[in-house]
């Protein structure tokens, strides 16, 4: 895949958490913001004066091909009802007749607590995307509604600061994840999942170059795997809790077709 050139490739990296430079991503994974897994522990930092870390991470390559959960074929049952009648008087002997008749309902699949794990996996990914688009007036609250914990908050910190900035995500249609494999685990409350990004979206700061174009901030291609632990809320969602990285970050397309 060829990687896009742009005429205006102004890195600033500037970036106002001091625990964040520029990372060398030849010899470990590395989870990345536009992701919406960082993490902000593990990391080796090569110190760079105004340099802008947008760690590897989550994301990559086509946000059109997003991996959809199956829900499997249940056949519905059917109800039979049987009614009885008899008639008979003092002159003359009826025959009683029986009538049966059979209704069928039909109900909706029950849905399987794998396929409700992916459905939250997909509705995290979809609502961190579309804050990031909509920086920098994004609301980060929005993004509870499938993450909680120590993952939440990075994120909501990293929102913030970035809506701060004033940056915004472009090409997002450039990122794209395939769920690879859930696990539920015995208590019925906990699974993990396996999930691969591909990202070649960019971070830029809009309109801040010469002549109002776009300053890019990162556009850095972007692919690996990461291990999300989802739990079962009193609410009745899942939400993803954290998103570690596993095995190694590279810059092409890793993952399998959706």
């Amino acid at each position: 895949m060829s990687r896009r050139r742009h005429p205006l490739r102004e890195r600033t990296r500037s970036f106002s958490v001091s625990s964040y430079g520029r990372v060398d991503r030849s010899s470990y994974a590395e989870d990345s913001p536009m992701w919406g897994v960082d993490r902000a522990v593990g990391r080796r930092v090569i110190g760079t004066t105004a340099l802008l870390l947008l760690a590897i991470g989550v994301v990559a390559c086509a946000d059109g091909s997003d991996s959809s959960p199956s829900t499997p074929s249940v056949t519905a049952p059917s109800i039979v009802t049987t009614t009885s009648s008899s008639t008979s008087n003092s002159t003359s002997s009826i025959t009683s007749t029986s009538t049966s008749t059979t209704s069928t309902t039909t109900s909706e699949p029950p849905a399987s607590p794998e396929a409700d794990v992916r459905a939250a996996i997909a509705l995290a990914q979809q609502t961190f995307s579309d804050c990031l688009v909509a920086m920098p007036r994004c609301d980060p609250s929005t993004l509870d509604v499938a993450r909680a914990g120590a993952l939440l908050e990075r994120n909501v910190a990293r929102v913030s600061e970035w809506n701060g900035a004033g940056y915004t995500v472009r090409n997002r249609d450039q990122f794209r994840y395939v769920i690879e494999a859930v696990t539920l685990n015995p208590d019925g409350r906990t699974a993990s999942a396996t999930v691969c990004i591909a990202d070649g979206s960019d971070l830029v700061n809009p309109g801040a170059g010469p002549g109002g174009a776009d300053v890019i901030i990162d556009d850095s291609y972007t692919s690996g795997r990461s291990a999300w632990d989802m739990r079962l809320d009193p609410d009745g969602r899942w939400r993803a809790y954290d998103a570690p990285a596993v095995g190694p970050t590279e810059s092409s397309d890793v993952c399998p077709a959706g």
